[in-house]
């Protein structure tokens, strides 16, 4: 869920939309994703860490940005979780140097290591489970600036999100592990959501569409929509995704090392 929640068809693409970056080094946020039913209630399942860290990747200055997404409490008893994600952004122009996954799903793990080369506009890319222990590689083109989930979620926080008209759409292009699918996403303006434990926070709406779904829990064609701080920084404040049985929503539950002083959260 965490990789399609961080992904616009018209005329040019989102990755040339690119301002000032609104993240830095130190920065940390915290999600909590629950799931709710008809016949369950709205229930607290599951947490998302995320760091971001000055570093280096090949030689150069570069921000490392960590992703952790764990189960939480009694649930752990039922089904073992621990997602990690690590993506470096070269800091002279923010693209993606390298990123690395290790995913363990109950039974279930996956590993893929990305190099990206953008003199050439390829990714090689490496993966794993543990039903195929030999690696898989690959060389995918970087087909609309394609990117993996985790640097496509910040790459989104460094565009001009505020200047959209409502209505106005553009695309991202998400790097998986052997090909490339777009997500639409579309601008509904401003909005004053309630977040629970945050009170009323300025947003800016957002609806984002998988043009190519390949995420065996969204129905085709579905829509989730995400709600960014109206602010400097752009903080994904809330998400609400539909699933073939109820919703999986995810709320900002805590902050610290932002860019600016928040006007919004």
């Amino acid at each position: 869920m965490f990789a399609a929640v961080v992904f616009c068809w018209m005329t040019g693409r989102a990755q040339d939309d690119r301002t000032t970056p609104a993240f830095g080094g130190g920065e940390r946020l915290v999600y909590t994703v629950s799931y709710r039913a008809a016949m369950w209630p709205n229930t607290d399942m599951g947490t998302v860490v995320l760091t971001v860290d000055e570093d280096e990747a090949d030689g150069v200055p570069a921000l490392r940005i960590s992703a952790r997404a764990t189960v939480k409490g009694m649930f752990s008893w039922f089904y073992k979780l621990d997602d990690r994600y690590h993506s470096w952004l070269r800091s002279s122009d923010m693209r993606p140097v390298k990123a690395e996954a290790e995913l363990l799903e109950g039974d279930y793990r996956f590993s893929s290591a990305f190099v990206y080369d953008w003199d050439e506009g390829v990714s090689y890319n490496a993966f794993r489970d543990h039903r195929n222990p030999e690696a898989t590689e690959v060389a995918v083109e970087l087909a609309g600036e394609a990117m993996d989930g985790i640097s496509l979620f910040y790459t989104l926080r460094m565009h001009d999100i505020a200047a959209y008209e409502p209505g106005q759409s553009k695309t991202l292009a998400l790097l998986l592990k052997d090909t490339v699918r777009f997500i639409k996403y579309t601008s509904h303006g401003r909005e004053v959501r309630e977040v629970r434990g945050l009170g009323r926070v300025n947003t800016l709406k957002f609806s984002c569409q998988l043009v190519n779904d390949v995420a065996d829990s969204f129905e085709e064609g579905s829509e989730f929509f995400v709600w960014i701080s109206d602010d400097g920084n752009k903080v994904p404040v809330f998400l609400e995704s539909p699933l073939r049985v109820g919703s999986v929503r995810a709320r900002l539950v805590e902050y610290g090392g932002l860019m600016y002083d928040s006007g919004a959260l």
